[in-house]
């Protein structure tokens, strides 16, 4: 299921949901959710609320609600979240609204901040929303003896061999799951110590006035896990340039970079870690429709 439904879901069984740096979403509380999930709801004019906050915290709540939901461990539901936040942005600062089906749409206006506009109707699928606190059911107490299985040897062995084919099972997972870290460990540190500094200084001491080069001690540089996506191309300054005024006019952070006077790029930053380079190469290509690819500082 995609991040918005579990937003919606959670707005309306929660009332309230807070996109991070985006603002909080508030239902009334009057507004029920019938049981008949196959059938929509007119909702009242000013039903959902929207408060713009861009400071607005991490709501513990919805990560719970989408680690749940996804069967996903909480830092793996908490960067589904983020990523989902961090993509939605860049698309609203180029004029891309954010459609919640069932809830409203968010837009970016001209003075910087967000707006909401509410839907007519909702439809949520109130059975495929998992309760985070679910009662015991209450189970029938029998006093019958239970009847001995015939075949109880040969049951006991099954349950043994299964119970060992899960515990091998188990024990490979961990281990391959360690080495895995450990690797990647390995290469950040590698790569992390293996770019330096070694830029010769020239030093005019020396006899007879002759200059003599000394290699400074080479400096570490890491890596600020920051890559641009190149969204466009041009073999024309005035194009490039038209273009630019454009993405900027939306409140986006772009650039044009050129090397000489027939190629020029437009690309967006991102600073996160580079795993996610694809992830953001690939949506930026569908929402542009074109051709898009990574470039390094």
């Amino acid at each position: 299921m995609k991040t918005e439904q579990l937003i919606v879901q959670y707005l309306y069984s929660n009332k309230k949901v807070t996109l991070q740096d985006i603002g909080e979403f508030n239902i009334a509380s009057e507004i029920n959710i019938p049981e008949d999930s196959d059938k929509d709801i007119v909702l009242p004019v000013d039903a959902i609320r929207f408060v713009y906050d861009p400071k607005a915290p991490v709501d513990d709540g919805l990560v719970t609600f989408i680690m749940e939901s996804t069967r996903k461990i909480r830092p793996l539901a908490f960067s589904d979240l983020e990523s989902f936040i961090i993509l939605n942005k860049q698309f609203l600062n180029i004029g891309k609204p954010l459609v919640f089906e069932g809830m409203g749409t968010l837009q970016k206006t001209q003075g910087g901040d967000y707006s909401f506009t509410q839907a007519a109707t909702s439809h949520v699928t109130t059975e495929e929303m998992p309760k985070l606190i679910t009662e015991k059911q209450k189970e029938t107490i029998s006093f019958a003896t239970p009847q001995r299985e015939k075949n109880s040897t040969g049951n006991k062995n099954l349950v043994w061999v299964i119970l060992a084919v899960i515990i091998v099972l188990g024990a490979a997972a961990a281990a391959y799951f360690f080495n895995k870290n450990t690797h990647e460990e390995k290469v950040q540190a590698a790569s992390e110590n293996s770019v330096v500094d070694t830029l010769p200084v020239t030093k005019k001491d020396s006899p007879l006035g002759q200059n003599k080069v000394v290699a400074t001690a080479p400096t570490a540089v890491k890596d600020s896990n920051t890559f641009y996506v190149v969204i466009r191309e041009f073999t024309d300054s005035v194009a490039a340039q038209k273009s630019l005024k454009r993405y900027l006019s939306f409140g986006n952070h772009v650039s044009l970079s050129t090397q000489d006077s027939l190629h020029y790029k437009l690309r967006m930053p991102f600073k996160k870690s580079m795993s996610d380079t694809l992830q953001m190469k690939d949506s930026l290509s569908k929402f542009f429709n074109g051709k898009t690819y990574i470039e390094l500082p």
